[in-house]
């Protein structure tokens, strides 16, 4: 492979890591632009655990993180007993959500899913984005819905820290006005979904109207309508730290086998070199 391919490929990998992300959920198209938190840093992880045992905890268990493992967070057993246990007293507990599982599938429909592993099963930029997407919906029991996952059972835990979201939903087709065809109108709904400072999601409508296909591009945005105890900036990096520590739960040995991966590939690089050097070494003299 040449060097230059071998460059193309850094900085692709590279570009993939920038907190900006879209993806596609068997519907609509979802955009936002936030922070994300390093898998290293120590005290993200301690405030992720902090915001998970206050607001996750209560419903949601996490049945194979143990909490004398958060000691890995540079956290002393005394620590996590005073700050962190709130539904056990033996350090060495699994963490058990408070509430029972009867009465929540009674009062949400279904039991609240297991945390352990959710970051494994769904990317931490879904998961991000999904924890950004909540917004007020009268309609719905809970009174909230997301824009990630439309409909969900799950109330807005976070409220009080993010505020109240109102949806924003914009409309664009041919009105023979200011949008005269299909592309210009595709075009705009796109330049609103980019241009989305925050959440975002983009969907096609295509509906039979007389014997035409007519088609409507939707834009769906969130606008916070009263503010909550953080800023938007500090509330986007709470999320981040959650998410950060909700990857840790699902692999808490992961930063570590990276690490070693790291050292291997160097290692095996200086095998090569040695080998290659050996190669020339023992054919030098070859005729």
């Amino acid at each position: 492979m040449k060097l230059k391919t071998l460059l193309s490929i850094l900085v692709l990998s590279v570009t993939a890591i920038i907190p900006v992300a879209a993806f596609a959920n068997e519907g609509p198209e979802i955009r936002y632009v936030g922070v994300t938190a390093d898998r290293t840093d120590s005290a993200s992880l301690q405030r992720g655990a902090r915001l998970f045992v206050n607001y996750c905890l209560g419903c949601h268990s996490a049945q194979y993180m143990r909490y004398n493992r958060l000691t890995d967070l540079h956290l002393t057993e005394d620590q996590i007993k005073q700050n962190l246990m709130f539904t056990t007293d033996k350090i060495g507990d699994v963490m058990k959500a408070a509430i029972n599982p009867k009465d929540a599938k009674e009062w949400f429909g279904a039991a609240p899913p297991d945390l352990s592993v959710m970051a494994r099963s769904y990317s931490t930029e879904k998961l991000g984005a999904y924890l950004r997407g909540f917004y007020q919906d009268d309609k719905r029991d809970t009174g909230w819905n997301n824009l990630v996952s439309p409909n969900i059972g799950m109330p807005h835990v976070l409220q009080e820290l993010s505020g109240v979201n109102k949806l924003v939903e914009t409309h664009y087709k041919i009105d023979g006005n200011e949008i005269k065809t299909e592309h210009e109108a595709e075009a705009k709904a796109q330049a609103q979904f980019i241009a989305s400072p925050t959440m975002a999601s983009f969907e096609h409508h295509a509906d039979k109207k007389d014997g035409k296909v007519e088609n409507t591009y939707i834009v769906r945005t969130l606008v916070n309508a009263v503010p909550g105890k953080m800023s938007a900036a500090d509330y986007d990096i709470a999320v981040a730290d959650l998410v950060n520590f909700m990857d840790y739960v699902a692999e808490p040995n992961k930063a570590k086998r990276i690490q070693i991966g790291i050292m291997m590939l160097f290692l095996l690089s200086f095998l090569l070199g040695a080998a290659i050097w050996m190669k020339k070494e023992f054919w030098k003299d070859v005729h």
